[in-house]
């Protein structure tokens, strides 16, 4: 169940936080915990009006195990590695929300610069 988030004070962070919110929808449905909540932590700074959310959010990007490495739709079934139906997909969803959300976090962070 999603909670409804009042718009942030400056309505140029709805964009991001309309991203993070699918990737959260996408991220949980798969049964990610880590970086959903990360995501949940930037969009909570975004709502409040505090665009410093946007380097939250990209930290997570860059480096061995960090959010670009993320693969969605693994698991096991007895204790073999297996693809979840329709992961292909799945990871195609991640990957536009993923991108999409790099580029407006990078555009918020311009602006402040």
């Amino acid at each position: 169940m999603t909670r409804e988030v009042p718009p942030p004070a400056d309505a140029s962070l709805q964009p991001l936080i309309d991203v993070l919110d699918a990737l959260i929808q996408v991220l949980e449905q798969d049964g990610d915990t880590h970086w959903s909540a990360w995501m949940r932590r930037a969009k909570s700074r975004l709502a409040q009006g505090d665009d410093r959310g946007a380097d939250d959010l990209l930290g997570a990007y860059g480096g061995m195990g960090s959010f670009n490495d993320l693969i969605l739709g693994q698991s096991y079934q007895d204790g073999r590695f297996a693809w979840k139906p329709g992961y292909a997909a799945l990871n195609e969803r991640l990957d536009d929300l993923r991108g999409r959300a790099w580029e407006l976090a990078q555009q918020i962070r311009r602006r402040r610069a």
